[in-house]
């Protein structure tokens, strides 16, 4: 089913979770350090160390998600009605260290590192970025998020699934942050599209809206089902088109084409990754655990507003191109999917 089909908590679940989550990692924690220990002694027999390494990380990323949540509380507390000239800004700074931290916990336990193929060009300063990007593999979001905020000195808007409301940190920090919630499919009737041209309307020349044209993760199985719900319906110029993409999904163009019908003023960088795209199922990423020779190698393409077509035809064309071009960088990196 995937993210897009679980629906959102109700509100009364959201705020009892926002609640009890401290509590709940702190049990978490107690039920891991037996598995923990177990996986210091297995250790001697896997010199992979994977239960200890995930074990180990798993605990660690709780309780960064936890000290984001505890910041956000602290910041309700010095701005109860969240209408302070700084409300905005300090949410960020919390998302970026939580990012960081992060990240480092991910490159010390499983050696996961983010690599850049080539240097990246940001836009122009006194324009927003919207970054269309790749979507494959353990942890692309963060990694992205944590790139675009950390090297491209952009604050990331995100456009995320409702499910992932569950997670009382990531509902309470990334609603304050303006980020948006696609409606899950059985929130009948929501227009998704207006929610991600509403937060293009919103950025400012230093964000960057981090969207995935695809929709969900790439995998085998799913570029399958997606080719032949296509023949099903009768699309066979489509269904030849998404063929010719052997490690991306064909992107979805509404959404591409709401934010940049909002925003023509709005730098375009395009993101492809390679290295995790074939880690698609928990016991692919367990057998791949340490990462150690496996970079997250990212590369990017920018282009300036007046480079991109401004009607929908021509917006729509202009992204199947590009992603085929993503799909070639990234089938020269990780190889034909069978």
């Amino acid at each position: 089913m995937g993210l897009a089909g679980i629906p959102k908590p109700p509100l009364f679940a959201r705020r009892a979770l926002a609640v009890v989550w401290p509590v709940g990692a702190a049990a978490l924690t107690g039920l891991a350090t037996p598995v923990i220990v177990v996986g210091a002694f297995h250790s001697l027999v896997d010199k992979r160390a994977r239960l200890f390494r995930v074990s180990v990380l798993g605990v660690g990323l709780v309780w960064v998600d936890v000290r984001m949540l505890m910041e956000c509380w602290r910041l309700s507390l010095k701005d109860p009605k969240g209408v302070g000239p700084t409300w905005e800004d300090d949410h960020e700074a919390v998302f970026l260290a939580g990012l960081n931290r992060a990240m480092i916990l991910a490159k010390l336990w499983v050696g996961f590192e983010v690599r850049l193929d080539d240097r990246m060009h940001f836009g122009r300063e006194s324009a927003p970025l919207v970054a269309f990007a790749r979507h494959a593999g353990p942890g692309d979001s963060l990694a992205l998020a944590w790139l675009l905020g950390h090297t491209a000195g952009r604050m990331p808007k995100i456009v995320l699934a409702e499910a992932l409301r569950w997670d009382p940190t990531v509902d309470t920090l990334l609603t304050r942050m303006r980020s948006y919630f696609v409606p899950s499919r059985t929130g009948a009737g929501d227009d998704r599209v207006a929610g991600v041209r509403e937060l293009a309307s919103g950025l400012k020349h230093d964000d960057v809206l981090l969207l995935f044209p695809e929709g969900q993760n790439f995998s085998k199985d799913r570029r399958r089902r997606i080719i032949d719900r296509m023949r099903e319906a009768g699309q066979e110029l489509r269904a030849r088109r998404a063929l010719s993409l052997w490690n991306t999904l064909p992107p979805k163009t509404r959404g591409v084409i709401a934010v940049l019908d909002e925003r023509p003023d709005a730098d375009v960088m395009i993101v492809a990754h390679a290295g995790f795209g074939q880690l698609s199922t928990p016991k692919e990423i367990w057998n791949a655990i340490p990462f150690t020779d496996r970079p997250f190698l990212v590369r990017t393409h920018t282009y300036s507003g007046d480079e991109i077509p401004d009607d929908p035809a021509g917006i729509e064309q202009w992204i199947e191109d590009h992603w085929t071009k993503v799909d070639e960088w990234v089938t020269a990196h990780e190889g034909r999917q069978v």
